[in-house]
């Protein structure tokens, strides 16, 4: 963890300042673990020998910079998903045998208008990619004010549990960033994997039950 240990270099140097620094590079290049970030700066900044003096510091030292941070800095991702995903979609997505308006309907199948609640839920759960939903609601153009305040609504509680997990786990905090990563890398893997099934599934399933059917009769 090479990007790791830069980072907390820069966090003891510069504090709330390289936790936002922190915060944007993962948003929108990913070279870092998640967590590190948030967890980090639980170790190096909060500086209490109680919960709730810690609780006090997270909270002003690191949720609130860190969570705005995160809600600006993936603005980056959403945007390119938002501006690029229709295009793609309508230039490649016949090789998928899919449109754009085939697409918009099965997100709102799927989201039944509450597609706001599943940003804010999955944006706190630390072990799921942060990009992963940021590109997801870029995509289906969800509207950017809400995506924004949902968005920091997520943060706000996956930022505060990773700090804390920092800051109580102290110097050991690295070995436990290392196990949310690869979670978190094992959730985008499933996730373009279900992704690529069902893509499959509509484009030759029929091919398929036609087949299954015939060796039948």
């Amino acid at each position: 963890m090479l990007a790791a240990e830069a980072l907390i270099q820069l966090i003891q140097q510069y504090g709330v300042l390289a936790v936002i620094f922190g915060v944007i590079i993962e948003e929108i290049i990913v070279p870092i673990p998640s967590p590190v970030v948030p967890m980090a700066a639980g170790f190096i900044l909060v500086q209490a020998s109680t919960l709730p003096e810690a609780l006090v510091q997270i909270i002003f030292l690191i949720v609130i910079p860190a969570s705005i941070a995160s809600v600006i800095s993936s603005y980056f991702v959403y945007g390119i998903a938002y501006f690029g995903g229709k295009p793609m979609v309508e230039r490649y997505g016949k090789y998928l045998d899919m449109s754009w308006e085939e697409a918009n309907e099965l997100e709102e199948k799927f989201t039944s208008g509450k597609e706001h609640y599943y940003v804010a839920l999955f944006r706190a759960v630390p072990i799921v990619p942060l990009s992963l939903i940021s590109g997801a609601a870029g995509l289906f153009r969800m509207d950017w004010k809400r995506y924004g305040l949902w968005t920091l609504i997520g943060m706000v509680p996956r930022t505060f549990v990773l700090a804390l997990a920092g800051w109580y786990l102290k110097d050991g905090f690295l070995t436990v960033a290392g196990y949310i990563d690869n979670l978190s890398t094992l959730v985008l893997l499933g996730s373009g994997a279900l992704v690529g099934a069902f893509l499959f599934y509509r484009k030759y399933g029929d091919i398929y039950r036609k087949f299954i059917f015939s060796d039948r009769i």
